[in-house]
């Protein structure tokens, strides 16, 4: 068996695996990432298709009973593959709480704490508003509907420079003018001393025999504390690391943990639990017949506006999407309201609906802040399943949002679509299912082990040295896209330890702890 050592080890190169890696290489750490997925070559190895077979290589879901969780396997996670468009958590975000009252997120970090971050992100990532006159046709038609239901909307910001409007975003894009995690962060890490591993995946985090220094901020007295089992290209390796930060993503970085529960005898009950699925709700409706006639499929994924009209009043935000071919064929059953027919997979109403799908069928979304409804287990076999606690708290948000939706087309003179949701078999679900790649949580963030599984530096309690830095520890819903919270968080955690940590073996004068480390250094592992 193969044997690596090295200080860092990252595990997974999307949004927060890659700012770890590029801050902590830059501070002199020895910094290793492994990515289960394979490398990708920006931009070329994307191709413009919504082809299934090109979109699951990089592209997994975890279905369970009534949600479905969708993220991406391959060098740089999910940022080839996300819409570009780049969104700060609102303030309201930040003073969620659970049930009992207890603030969701740790003390000290709010949206003031944050902003500092967010630009860091956003300059980082190239993030500026969209111009009005590359505004895609969906988004047009987007505004003419809100205003049409008397609400307002914005342009959006976006991670692009130089885009040509290919259209194939979520596909990953081809003409390179998505701003992904590549060149911005990985390509620099490189630079500065990284090494990155592909197709290598990490099985089991254990912990070393032996003192696990907790407290200790020299690394030259910290020992090799946890070992991580792999398999790279077929071949069993063993990684001996000091630090060891998971960045695989909610789905990823819980699992490994539920899969390592034997060895981490420690790990508290909030490890795979308290996901949130970003309060997802779709709709859609047809266009009524003096809007203009415009195709759909062309310009950006993401329409470049979104409405900020119900977010005080309803905790959400809406927006529309491009409504894809893959998804009409694959994903539900349309039924137009009033329609006698039922247009399923075959048949003349299928393709009546299918005929207006392009240039009259407009989708409508919400995101909004729900508290954490999925959890995840660990089967006896290593395979993860997803269940959706489908409380009356959410049922009541949900109803209520689609029906917030379905009148927006209705005042607008639209036709309102209903979605029926199909499993892998292709039958209807017969309650509410979720389908998201917002999801957020399993390894929350929280001011103690009572409400989390990590501390606000993203360290697991109890276990020195072990971070959690993806959309894993965030800690509640957003109402937004999270790849900017997560990539910002991320940031913080990497500023944190470069701080924190040091090679000398005299510790050297450092800034003032912020209120955050200084409760950290004070407080027990």
């Amino acid at each position: 068996m193969n044997t690596h050592t090295t200080d860092v080890l990252v595990i997974g190169s999307g949004f927060g695996g890659a700012a770890l890696a590029l801050r902590l290489a830059e501070a002199g750490f020895r910094v290793l990432v492994i990515e289960k997925g394979p490398r990708i070559r920006v931009p070329g190895d994307f191709m413009q298709t919504q082809d299934p077979q090109y979109l699951l290589r990089y592209i997994r879901s975890l279905r369970g009973d009534n949600v479905n969780l969708v993220y991406a396997e391959g060098l740089g996670g999910g940022s080839g593959f996300y819409e570009m468009v780049s969104l700060r958590a609102p303030t309201i975000a930040f003073d969620q709480r659970t049930p009992e009252g207890v603030r969701l997120w740790p003390q000290g970090i709010d949206r003031e704490a944050m902003d500092a971050y967010y630009e860091r992100a956003e300059s980082m990532m190239h993030v500026a508003q969209i111009p009005a006159r590359e505004v895609p046709k969906s988004g047009l038609v987007f505004a003419l509907l809100m205003r049409a239901a008397g609400c307002s909307v914005d342009r959006a910001p976006y991670a692009v420079r130089g885009c040509v409007g290919h259209a194939y975003c979520v596909a990953g894009c081809t003409a390179g003018a998505k701003v992904t995690v590549h060149d911005t962060y990985l390509d620099p890490a490189l630079r500065a001393g990284a090494t990155i591993m592909t197709d290598t995946e990490a099985l089991a985090v254990m912990p070393e025999s032996g003192e696990q220094c907790a407290g200790e901020r020299n690394l030259e007295r910290i020992p090799f504390r946890y070992r991580v089992g792999c398999m790279s290209g077929g071949t069993a390796l063993d990684i001996r690391a000091k630090l060891v930060v998971l960045a695989g993503g909610t789905v990823g970085s819980a699992g490994l943990l539920l899969r390592s529960r034997k060895w981490l005898t420690h790990l508290g009950p909030h490890v795979g639990r308290n996901i949130s699925v970003n309060g997802t709700v779709k709709s859609l409706g047809i266009l009524p017949g003096d809007f203009p006639d415009a195709d759909m499929f062309t310009g950006r994924s993401h329409p470049g506006v979104i409405s900020y009209q119900y977010l005080a009043s309803r905790g959400i935000t809406i927006s529309t999407a491009k409504p894809l071919p893959v998804d009409a064929v694959s994903y539900a059953n349309l039924v137009p309201e009033c329609e006698t027919r039922s247009p399923a997979t075959w048949g003349k109403a299928r393709v009546a609906m299918m005929q207006l799908y392009r240039r009259r069928a407009l989708p409508i979304y919400a995101l909004g802040l729900t508290t954490p409804t999925v959890h995840l287990d660990a089967r006896r076999d290593g395979r993860l399943v997803p269940s959706f606690r489908l409380d009356e708290g959410f049922r009541a948000y949900y109803r209520g949002t689609l029906d917030l939706l379905e009148s927006i087309y209705r005042r607008a003179g639209a036709r309102v679509v209903h979605i029926r949701i199909l499993d892998g078999e292709g039958s209807e679900y017969p309650d509410i299912h979720v389908t998201t790649a917002h999801m957020t949580g399993s390894c929350r963030m929280a001011d103690s082990p009572r409400h989390g599984a990590v501390d606000a530096t993203g360290e697991l309690f109890a276990y020195p040295g072990l971070y959690v830095a993806d959309g894993a520890a965030i800690p509640s819903s957003l109402a937004v896209n999270p790849y900017l919270t997560i990539l910002a968080n991320a940031e913080r955690i990497a500023e944190f330890m470069v701080r924190w940590y040091t090679h000398r073996e005299a510790i050297a004068p450092r800034l003032p702890l912020s209120a955050t480390e200084a409760s950290f250094s004070s407080s027990p592992a």
